[in-house]
């Protein structure tokens, strides 16, 4: 199983992070019918643009959340199956 570096390690997201991006996207939404309900069609277009970046970022970023709640609840489960196996092994001996 590879390791993450400091690099890496760095350059993941945080929780703060998704929170951030989630208002960016809300702010972004409300620019959005702003500008349509004023007929700027040129700033909706381009608050529109930047919702299609954000939004696969923010399902990416919320995918990898769950991987990794998913994972640590495996190795946690994998520690607990270890560990009642270890103690019936004591208990047998």
């Amino acid at each position: 199983m590879a390791t993450a570096t400091g690099t890496q390690m760095a350059m993941a997201p945080r929780e703060e992070d998704l929170q951030e991006l989630e208002e960016f996207h809300r702010d972004m939404q409300e620019r959005v019918d702003k500008a349509r309900a004023d007929g700027r069609i040129y700033m909706m277009q381009e608050y529109v643009r930047i919702l299609a970046l954000i939004s696969p970022e923010i399902d990416r970023i919320q995918r990898r959340f769950k991987r990794e709640s998913l994972a640590a609840f495996r190795k946690e489960h994998k520690d607990l199956k270890a560990q009642a196996r270890a103690a019936q092994a004591d208990a047998n001996a």
